[in-house]
């Protein structure tokens, strides 16, 4: 069956978004290898050293709490269930198991590149290699998945706006928390983001085949 014109364009764009994170995520293996990208990374992660305070070390301490597996877990379970009372099904797979992947795939990526944590002290704990950031992995994937699931669900406008805002809001302080608390550089976050983004599109395309298929 066909695509519709209006589905064609959408699947392109989305085919284009995994394309341009692959690209992005490989430029960025390549560059971490670089001294000179790797002393921008240090000295970036050292300028945050001014608005360091105690007030905003725990601020942080929090936020990047949000982009775990302690807390995502739950947060999953709760809109599968949501999901499954809209009887989306579809949504209700996709959701867990997109999660499931790009854990497994964050795993496997670090231990393919094998870059170590910054050589500063650590502001929370924080265990093997740092490329790409499992949080920012995590956030961009699960809070993306939810602005795609959950959104076409919401039926007044400036709610969706709201929905969206929380979402992306959640994805940046997420990823700023890593290198605030010096246990990630800020390209371990940038290519945790284009991987997280990558599941995130590959799934707007099943949605896109699969809804498309039902017409």
């Amino acid at each position: 069956m066909e695509l519709q014109q209006s589905s064609r364009k959408s699947m392109i764009l989305w085919l284009w978004l995994t394309l341009t994170c692959v690209f992005i995520f490989l430029v960025l293996v390549l560059a971490i290898r670089q001294p000179s990208v790797q002393a921008i990374d240090n000295r970036l992660i050292q300028l945050l050293d001014p608005i360091r305070k105690p007030a905003v070390i725990a601020f942080f301490t929090k936020i990047t709490d949000f982009g775990s597996s302690n807390f995502l877990n739950p947060l999953i379970v709760l809109f599968m269930i949501y999901l499954l009372f809209r009887k989306k099904i579809l949504s209700f797979i996709l959701l867990p198991a997109v999660y499931l992947l790009e854990r497994g795939a964050n795993e496997i990526l670090k231990n393919w590149v094998m870059r170590d944590r910054p050589d500063l002290p650590h502001l929370v704990h924080a265990t093997g290699f740092s490329f790409p950031s499992g949080h920012a992995m995590n956030a961009s994937s699960v809070y993306g998945m939810l602005i795609l699931l959950i959104l076409p669900l919401i039926r007044k406008q400036w709610a969706r706006y709201v929905w969206v805002a929380i979402n992306l809001t959640m994805i940046l302080l997420i990823g700023f928390s890593r290198p605030f608390l010096r246990v990630h550089y800020f390209t371990d976050i940038w290519a945790g983001y284009c991987a997280g983004v990558f599941f995130v599109a590959l799934s707007a395309i099943a949605l896109i085949f699969v809804y498309n298929r039902k017409r």
